[in-house]
């Protein structure tokens, strides 16, 4: 499983940032100073560093706009090539692609969640990361910076090291996701139906009793104590003390559609 020190890149895109919402498409050139991380969620930062939208990537393709065979030797999926042509017409008539003789990366959205606090953070020129609880908080301005933040997701028996932090047991993991399945018993999202195999077997488990409160070694139930939960429900679940009960989001999510 691939952890995520910090799961959102936050992309800055002024110039480009009604294009991106109205095709959910994004595209840069594919050159040094591009290199992005891994991340589950892509978030795009406008004029003053707001940041409006979560997406997810459907698909992402290494293009030359002005190559209309390699297009279309590229991209099957017949609607997904008409938002691609869309979207390269008309940012050749507004931004503009300023690399033509270098290939652009394509990245297909599905936007995923609106942050009704639209947060910003207008001091960063180029690319960085956050956590899906930073963007949740609440805080209008935040800040961050791209370096690496030592986290651990650990449980179990308490250790002192700068921090408590608490042995994951892999068996009981495996034996809720056995039983259970690989989709978010929330939302019911599953990684690998929207990014295919690279993505297969990325999900999260929740506690239903908080470790930091047992704060001891315990026998866990894999069936009783866990569910599989995705990244964000996560977040929320834990972005209140005392923390949300499934059945509770769940009923929250149900509200909202």
């Amino acid at each position: 499983m691939k952890q995520y020190e910090r799961e959102v890149i936050s992309i800055p895109a002024s110039g480009t940032l009604d294009l991106i919402f109205k095709y959910s498409i994004h595209a840069h050139p594919d050159k040094k100073g591009y290199e992005y991380k891994n991340s589950l969620y892509y978030t795009f930062r406008g004029k003053g560093g707001i940041m409006e939208r979560l997406y997810f990537v459907e698909e992402i393709f290494k293009l030359n706009p002005y190559d209309i065979n390699m297009i279309n030797n590229t991209i099957k999926d017949a609607k997904k090539k008409e938002r691609v042509i869309h979207y390269i017409e008309e940012r050749k008539n507004t931004y503009g692609f300023n690399e033509q003789n270098t290939p652009y990366k394509f990245y297909t959205l599905k936007p995923f969640l609106e942050l009704k606090n639209k947060p910003k953070h207008p001091k960063q020129a180029n690319h960085c990361y956050f956590t899906i609880n930073e963007l949740l908080s609440g805080k209008t301005e935040l800040n961050t910076s791209n370096e690496n933040t030592n986290v651990s997701y650990l449980e179990g028996s308490v250790q002192k090291v700068l921090v408590n932090k608490y042995e994951r047991n892999p068996k009981a993991r495996q034996e809720c996701l056995t039983h259970y399945g690989y989709n978010c018993v929330i939302c019911n999202f599953n990684f690998e139906k929207a990014y295919g195999e690279l993505a297969k077997g990325i999900i999260h488990v929740h506690h239903i009793k908080p470790l930091h409160e047992i704060a001891s070694t315990y026998e866990v139930d894999p069936i009783k104590d866990l569910r599989p939960v995705c990244p964000n429900c996560h977040s929320v679940i834990h972005s209140r003390r005392p923390a949300y009960e499934i059945e509770e989001l769940r009923e929250i999510l149900k509200q909202l559609k």
